[in-house]
């Protein structure tokens, strides 16, 4: 029994010891839809943020991430027409040292807000 509990104990520090993490910039970008001079807005939220979360197995994805289903989250989480002051994000995580189990996430953040259109002259 100690040598299955010590295995497993050995086991465990092993792929914790070869996980890792990987951070990118995913860009940046003033707003997510034009605005003109002619428009007005609120910020009904600053720092705004959401996230899409994508899972890989042997290089199989079980689910996908996409940046758009992230603006979406964050449009929807705070009431916004929009986001200003956009950054993205891309982080993965894998379990061992070949990436056998990647989780990848994209998140946005930004200030969301709610705009009157400018009338046309």
């Amino acid at each position: 029994m100690k040598l299955i509990s010590g295995v497993i104990l050995t086991a465990s520090a092993f792929c914790i010891l070869l996980s890792g993490c990987v951070t990118s910039p995913g860009g940046i970008a003033p707003s997510t839809i034009p605005i003109t001079s002619r428009d007005t807005y609120t910020i009904t939220k600053t720092d705004a943020a959401a996230s899409d979360g994508a899972v890989t197995i042997c290089g199989i994805p079980l689910k996908t991430c996409s940046a758009y289903d992230a603006l979406l989250t964050a449009k929807e989480n705070y009431g916004a027409d929009a986001i200003i002051n956009v950054t993205l994000e891309n982080k993965s995580y894998w379990i061992t040292g070949i990436p056998l189990i990647t989780y990848s996430k994209i998140t946005i953040r930004g200030d969301a807000i709610k705009f009157n259109r400018g009338k046309a002259d």
